[in-house]
């Protein structure tokens, strides 16, 4: 469905919702199964050589493909919405392994990660943009940084920290507490500062007002909590934060993605901010906002289709007028 245009029910896309307590047994025990694998990983592999690591990644990511039938079928089912009329079956196949291949890799990094030094993540990655970063900062009001679940985003965060910038980065608490404090333990030795959501409003006005960067993710279903906005022609919930956080401190807006080269270094462009829509109808001026920056997502996803977490059920939460049909 696009917003504002015929609807088109999405209810049932990922299939449905209610499954047997075999079903949940199973889930529950592949996620600690999983999450074992990987804290395995990170206690061991944290010194392999960087083409080893690029080279275990892809096989790790591709052996999740296979292994997770429901993860697959989440990423195809998500393709097929984002490209329908676009690519055929081949080509959605394609995009798909290449998205489990990086994504492997992308695990690899992140466990190599409080091994590397500055030196190290600088060879690993080039940076541009940074002028929009230094404009920002110069107004005294902080900057906001729109990201995307693309290329390899803790390469990013690790870059823009590397630089001595002051990066908060707001972050999903995992159910597994091990794992929420695994990765917050990795992200804060690399330079970043982690806003759980619980936390993440209070904090992320106080970091904004003492002139730092604040980095949001804003390509995740935002449930009832989101605002419906056009996401590759459907309405998808996104998460008002970015849009909010803008309007009420005059924080600007910096689109701030990276993505993986040939040779497996990473480029990452800051780009200038996004004007701010603001009419003095709040509601409204945070989904005009929203809806932007959603766009800008979209267009960099489109830009590097094989780099995006497709394994996320992004079009779950609908809208209510879908809600209520028969």
């Amino acid at each position: 469905m696009s917003v504002g245009g015929e609807r088109e029910d999405l209810r049932g896309v990922y299939g449905p919702e209610r499954r047997s307590r075999l079903y949940e047994w199973q889930r529950r025990m592949q996620t600690r199964l999983g999450n074992a694998v990987v804290l395995w990983m990170a206690r061991r592999w944290q010194r392999m050589p960087e083409r080893a690591g690029h080279r275990v990644g892809a096989a790790v990511g591709t052996a999740m493909r296979v292994l997770s039938p429901r993860h697959r079928g989440i990423v195809m089912a998500n393709l097929r919405l984002a490209f329908r009329g676009e690519k055929n079956r081949d080509e959605l196949a394609e995009v798909a392994a290449a998205c489990y291949r990086h994504l492997g890799k992308c695990m690899m990094e992140f466990i190599r990660l409080p091994a590397m030094t500055r030196e190290e993540i600088r060879r690993a990655t080039q940076f541009s943009g940074r002028e929009h970063i230094d404009a920002a900062l110069d107004k005294g009001k902080g900057a906001i940084l729109l990201t995307a679940h693309l290329g390899n985003w803790e390469m990013v965060g690790s870059r823009i920290a590397a630089e001595g910038y002051p990066l908060n980065v707001i972050a999903r608490a995992q159910r597994d507490s091990r794992i929420t404090e695994y990765l917050q333990r990795t992200r804060e030795v690399a330079g970043m500062r982690v806003f759980h959501r619980e936390q993440a409003v209070r904090r992320s006005l106080r970091a904004l007002r003492r002139n730092q960067l604040v980095g949001i993710l804003l390509d995740q279903n935002a449930g009832e909590d989101g605002v419906f906005v056009d996401f590759f022609g459907h309405a998808a919930s996104a998460a008002p934060g970015a849009a909010a956080f803008a309007l009420r401190t005059g924080a600007a807006v910096l689109p701030t993605f990276g993505w993986r080269n040939a040779d497996d270094t990473h480029t990452i462009q800051i780009s200038a901010p996004v004007p701010l829509v603001r009419t003095g109808e709040l509601q409204r001026d945070i989904v005009a906002n929203t809806a932007r920056y959603t766009k800008i997502i979209e267009e960099a996803i489109r830009a590097h289709p094989g780099q995006w977490f497709w394994l996320h059920k992004r079009w779950k939460a609908r809208p209510p007028e879908e809600q209520g049909a028969a």
